[in-house]
């Protein structure tokens, strides 16, 4: 008699992460499941267009209210998106958040697979692997901006208590959510169109360079490569959290730098890169991949998806 776990899928033994959304016993050559891949990265965009923004204009509107709604709303919508408003941080933040909950949204209502897959091919979150990523982020990462900068010079800006609790608060987040929406089902739905790794990572890293908006040859290029270096990551790690860890470091250290040294509005306004600068984070991001690679392979987490993996266990 079917069980209530009976309704969940789950993805073949020995499959790798970026290969990992196509349900057991589901012939991969099949052209219905490409045409699948296709469908489900245009909802994906879809749905995740339309939660981003309305969040970020609910959060916007919030903020006007509370600040005793200064001006029209369009004023301070625009103030806010250029990141001159904490509120305005904090609203992109939550805006691009949103993405997990339209990931975990279609991989249990498109999919049949439980939320927990997004993760990793465990499934779930590797917890103590995140952090230890996240330190190697820190340490690589940060400490770069300090190599290229030196000891900055403090100039605080306004309201630079509120700018970096919200940093704090929701920089993570963001980061996660990117992570999850590229690197989790962007990559895994590609695996559907086409069944090779490198494509998924290929495809996943323009689309996330792509959807930066407007940006010099160079910018592109370092938010193309970053994204073929963390999603060559998670194909040889299993999971997100490598990814993840990096992201949020990156993030993290930029914004409070920013807070601290000039504004994170001028943060926000970057566009253009040199090639030089470009050359420098690379580099940085491909010592971070082999040392997180390398901490995984001292921490044993799996790389594929178990075989003995059975619905009748908790998947968590």
């Amino acid at each position: 008699m079917p069980t209530a776990e009976d309704r969940w899928t789950l993805p073949e033994p020995g499959a790798r992460y970026p290969l990992a959304l196509l349900a057991r016993g589901i012939d991969p050559d099949q052209a219905s499941v490409r045409f699948f891949g296709i469908i489900a990265l245009v909802v994906a965009v879809t749905g995740y267009t339309i939660a981003s923004t309305s969040v970020n204009l609910l959060v916007e509107w919030l903020g006007w209210l509370v600040a005793g709604r200064p001006g029209t709303l369009a004023e301070y919508a625009t103030r806010s998106s250029a990141f001159e408003t904490v509120a305005g941080l904090v609203a992109a933040n939550l805006a691009i958040g949103a993405a997990i909950l339209v990931v975990a949204g279609l991989l249990r209502l498109l999919h049949r697979r439980r939320a927990t897959w997004m993760w990793s091919v465990s499934p779930g979150v590797r917890w103590r692997f995140l952090l230890a990523c996240f330190l190697v982020g820190v340490v690589v990462l940060v400490g770069l901006q300090f190599i290229i900068s030196g000891v900055p010079v403090l100039r605080p800006q306004n309201d630079i208590a509120a700018f970096v609790m919200a940093i704090l608060v929701t920089s993570p987040i963001q980061a996660a959510a990117e992570e999850v929406f590229f690197r989790g089902y962007v990559m895994q739905a590609l695996g559907l169109v086409w069944r090779r790794e490198w494509f998924a990572v290929v495809g996943s890293a323009l689309l996330f360079a792509l959807f930066h908006g407007t940006q010099n040859l160079p910018l592109f290029f370092h938010r193309f490569c970053f994204g073929l270096i963390m999603g060559a990551l998670v194909w040889r790690t299993g999971g997100l959290e490598a990814s993840i860890g990096a992201h949020i470091a990156n993030n993290l250290g930029a914004f409070l730098w920013a807070a601290l040294t000039s504004s994170v509005a001028q943060a926000r306004a970057v566009q253009e890169l040199t090639w030089a600068g470009a050359a420098e984070e690379i580099a940085a991001f491909a010592v971070f991949a082999l040392v997180a690679w390398w901490v995984a392979g001292r921490m044993r987490v799996p790389a594929t998806v178990a075989a003995g993996l059975s619905l009748a266990r908790p998947l968590r």
